[in-house]
């Protein structure tokens, strides 16, 4: 991400968020593993922003239902 977009958005948390600068990983692509190649580094309220915003979305649905059901069934409806 590049750092003069977010710096606006990340400092409006100083004194908000406890340690919201503090460096984090980061997986490019949430369908996919923590990896070299899908992985970055970015600060606590940027990972905090990314990771609602899939929520929201439903982008780590998949990461929820496997943790859910380690089985990998569907569940039944």
């Amino acid at each position: 991400p590049s750092p003069q977009k977010w710096r606006p958005f990340c400092l409006k948390f100083e004194g908000v968020v406890e340690d919201f600068n503090y460096g984090t990983l980061l997986r490019l692509d949430s369908c996919r593993e923590y990896t070299e190649e899908n992985t970055i580094f970015a600060t606590r309220i940027q990972f905090f922003a990314i990771e609602i915003a899939r929520n929201r979305e439903g982008w780590n649905n998949s990461v929820y239902s496997s943790a859910r059901d380690p089985g990998g069934e569907e569940p039944k409806s």
